[in-house]
């Protein structure tokens, strides 16, 4: 075989690899695309129906807050059968197409020979156990990949983002011109059609686990640590339960419910700009006051809620949550790694999104609607507000326990020498 012949050989061979290279991240990225539509169409929207069924708000509240205690239990669960069976893509599209079954189960509420509340109740735990797997098995199955071939994750999953601000603004739309119930169609089809795109994604998964009760006791020898705990608890709790309860708000102060989909849009479609300059506003201000201005940010937008702008305003106060976000997020993960010791890394990330993600958001969506109930949505977010300013404290005192920390290292080390 001639030189020449060996490299058209060579050259098709990297064609077909690059055209399969190719084929993998876009359907990896159309699996973002169409999960995250459910996504979104879904959550932010289901408080609505709920009231609309007729619960209270410390009903809708308990229904809520029970997907992040179910996820916390849920996940670890599920990383243990992924190790088991050694297939996440197998695992991914079985959780996805019974997360979009569960879904359309919300529509049998009135057929159901139980009471409402108990039916959405035990339908929203039952849903979470599926849906907790869904983000952790494709990330990892995503960051695999990138590992092994290069590419950027941010791109991939940036769709998850786009997918989702499109369908709260677009599940909006729709629900002015037809019913509440249609979200609950748009969910399942969305996550149907995203199960079809995992067939066609890598089977390889690298999910790094966590050692939590080991990693519990040295983590919590660590006082800034624990105290930026306490802060993300209340600040990211306040923000996670404002996405369900922003529904009931905006149409309570005479809003319409299209109009909750394009404030949804906004915010959402705004977290990914800034999330781009957050690693050059981290090196010039600092991790802690990034946070702490986040946190501020966010309890001035509570505040002002609680004075009951006019919606057009709110459509501008939306910024302030992508902001928020899009900076919180990417710092948050940066201070946790920095106060974690090296061997248990992941289990302080672990923790700090069960803080955030899980416990802060069930205990503020659970309180937020009993504060509903006995004063009003209005008095809800003043109670946010002052929960964000005290985690905006909670953090200014990690911030101090780390540079004490700080300085007795550096005096250690110069009288050791």
């Amino acid at each position: 075989m001639t030189e020449r012949v060996k490299g058209a050989f060579h050259r098709n061979d990297d064609i077909n690899v690059r055209r399969k290279d190719r084929k993998v991240r876009f359907n990896m990225s159309a699996y973002f695309l169409f999960s995250f539509i459910g996504f979104g169409a879904f959550f932010p929207l289901l408080s609505l129906h709920l009231e609309e069924s007729g619960l209270s708000g410390s009903q809708i509240g308990t229904i809520v807050s029970i997907g992040p205690v179910v996820a916390i239990i849920a996940q670890p669960m599920w990383g243990m059968i992924s190790d088991r069976f050694q297939n996440p893509r197998l695992i991914l599209t079985i959780c996805a197409l019974l997360t979009g079954g569960i879904g359309l189960g919300f529509l049998l509420a009135d057929i159901a020979q139980v009471g409402m509340f108990f039916f959405f109740a035990c339908l929203a735990a039952f849903l979470s156990v599926f849906h907790s797997a869904m983000v952790p098995l494709s990330d990892s199955i995503v960051l695999n990949y990138v590992k092994k071939k290069g590419g950027d994750y941010g791109f991939i999953r940036l769709w998850g983002a786009v997918g989702y601000a499109l369908a709260v603004w677009l599940a909006g739309l729709l629900i002015e011109a037809t019913f509440t119930a249609i979200i609950f169609y748009i969910f399942a089809a969305a996550l149907f059609v995203s199960a079809l795109f995992v067939r066609k994604m890598p089977t390889e998964a690298d999910v790094p686990r966590a050692d939590i009760r080991n990693g519990l006791k040295e983590l919590f020898r660590i006082p800034p640590y624990v105290m930026f705990l306490a802060s993300t608890f209340l600040v990211f709790g306040t923000i996670n339960a404002n996405n369900f309860y922003f529904g009931l708000y905006y149409t309570a102060i005479g809003g319409t419910v299209a109009g909750v989909g394009l404030v949804f849009l906004v915010a959402a479609g705004s977290e990914a700009p800034f999330m781009l300059f957050a690693r050059k506003v981290m090196n010039r201000l600092g991790i802690y006051q990034v946070l702490m201005i986040c946190g501020l940010l966010s309890s001035l937008r509570w505040i002002l809620f609680y004075f009951e702008p006019n919606p057009g305003l709110i459509l501008a106060l939306s910024i302030i949550q992508g902001l928020a976000i899009g900076f919180y997020i990417p710092a948050a993960v940066q201070l946790v790694r920095e106060l974690s010791p090296d061997d248990v890394k992941v289990t302080g990330m672990t923790i700090y999104a069960s803080f955030g993600n899980g416990l802060g958001t069930m205990a503020c969506t659970f309180v937020g609607g009993y504060v509903i109930d006995a004063f009003s949505i209005t008095t809800m977010y003043g109670f946010f507000g002052i929960a964000s300013l005290i985690g905006v404290g909670l953090a200014g005192i990690s911030m101090l326990l780390f540079r004490r920390r700080s300085n007795e290292t550096l005096t250690i080390a110069g009288r050791s020498k």
